[in-house]
């Protein structure tokens, strides 16, 4: 089926303008290519259900905002930047697993996995937070999510710095002395 049909039913109106597009020429055929009707009204499809992942990171880890967040739903692998992201699937669970991509070799960054049900014409969200220290799982909820390590990396740094300063002052004394 198509959108112009010939026959008397779509002639132009006599005294009418022809220039629209169903007017008629000299010959009675169509001013404009015939255009099928389902390329202008697309066949319905299943509704769709999206899922919003939320990603962050410590604040205190500032070598992870360079690097970009691996997803991968279903198999299906995605690379993403920091924020929010919009994913539209089809209803049903869905495996959804998210790590920082590129920073350590062997064990990747923040791993999670988790089975999120989307249900159509619904959006769920999920948040995920970077681990603050290598080795360590992810946070993936649907909620905002704490810092794993967070008080970990806060007493290596008091540490790191407590011994800069110690270093600091022997040296500060030796070369007074």
């Amino acid at each position: 089926m198509t959108a112009v049909q010939p026959g008397p039913a779509h002639a132009a109106p006599v005294g009418g303008s022809r220039t629209g597009r169903h007017a008629r020429r000299d010959g009675g055929a169509p001013s404009g290519p015939l255009v099928p009707l389902r390329a202008l009204a697309p066949a319905p499809q299943p509704a769709a259900g999206r899922l919003v992942i939320d990603s962050s990171r410590c604040r205190l880890s500032p070598h992870l905002a360079a690097r970009k967040v691996a997803v991968s739903v279903d198999g299906l692998p995605l690379r993403f930047a920091w924020g929010r992201t919009p994913i539209d699937l089809p209803p049903g669970r869905h495996l959804v697993e998210i790590e920082v991509e590129g920073v350590a070799v062997r064990r990747p960054w923040g791993h999670v996995a988790d089975a999120v049900p989307v249900a159509a014409g619904h959006t769920v969200e999920v948040f995920y937070r970077a681990p603050a220290l290598p080795r360590l799982a992810g946070s993936l909820g649907p909620s905002r999510q704490r810092t794993a390590g967070f008080s970990r990396l806060v007493a290596l740094l008091a540490l790191g710095g407590a011994t800069l300063l110690a270093l600091l002052l022997v040296v500060a004394v030796l070369l007074a002395g």
